[in-house]
């Protein structure tokens, strides 16, 4: 059985990963892309990318004012046992999201859809977002989490089925420049932070973090 206390402090460490942290391979790509731009602009933006990393590393605070709408992503294993059951899962990681938003801190961007009561903790009815998946076989846990939000970089349009996977390839990559270009989204690689802890049954943490990339 995985201890709900395990849970959230898994939760807690992947939270405050996601909102200071960018992943090794993303970094070294960065550092290239300041290394060979030459243009006012275009190098400037990586720089000054780098240098909030730096400081953010060093301060242990959220690389961007604007931290976005946590939320969650949940695998397990079909024999897996949570101590307290899946509502004490759904609590701890709402705990923890109230803990990391006071504690990051994050920005509280979340408020009621109807009447706008604002927790200031980005807690509130469906928030944050929970996503389950299973598996079958083991007794073991995933927990990503996504720092994400919509601004202005939200789009859609209808493909023809001749469009294929390329139809969908191309749309993205469209909507991202143009975007971009116009200064209404950040950077999707940036934004959209995704830290993995896989726990066991045996109430080890295996690999905190097993893997930090962009979804």
């Amino acid at each position: 059985m995985i201890s709900i206390d395990l849970i959230q402090k898994t939760a807690e460490v992947l939270m405050n990963k996601a909102a200071i942290e960018i992943p090794d391979d993303y970094l070294t790509g960065l550092k290239e892309v300041a290394r060979f731009e030459d243009g006012d602009l275009s190098s400037f933006v990586p720089q000054a990318m780098l240098e909030n990393y730096e400081a953010a590393k060093e301060d242990r605070r959220a690389m961007c004012g604007d931290t976005g709408t946590p939320r969650w992503y949940v695998k397990m294993g079909n024999e897996t046992q949570i101590e307290g059951g899946p509502i004490a899962l759904e609590a701890a990681l709402r705990r923890a999201t109230a803990n990391a938003t006071n504690g990051v801190p994050l920005r509280p961007n979340r408020v009621h859809p109807l009447w706008r009561t604002d927790h200031d903790n980005n807690v509130g009815i469906g928030a944050p977002e929970i996503e389950y998946g299973y598996e079958p076989g083991g007794e073991w846990i995933d927990l990503i989490t996504v720092h994400k939000g919509g601004l202005f970089g939200t789009d859609y349009r209808m493909l023809f089925p001749s469009d294929g996977i390329q139809g969908i390839k191309r749309f993205f990559l469209d909507c991202l420049v143009a975007f971009g270009k116009r200064g209404l989204a950040c950077d999707h690689r940036h934004r959209s932070g995704r830290l993995q802890g896989h726990l066991h049954g045996s109430g080890q943490t295996r690999g905190l973090p097993a893997h930090c990339g962009r979804p």
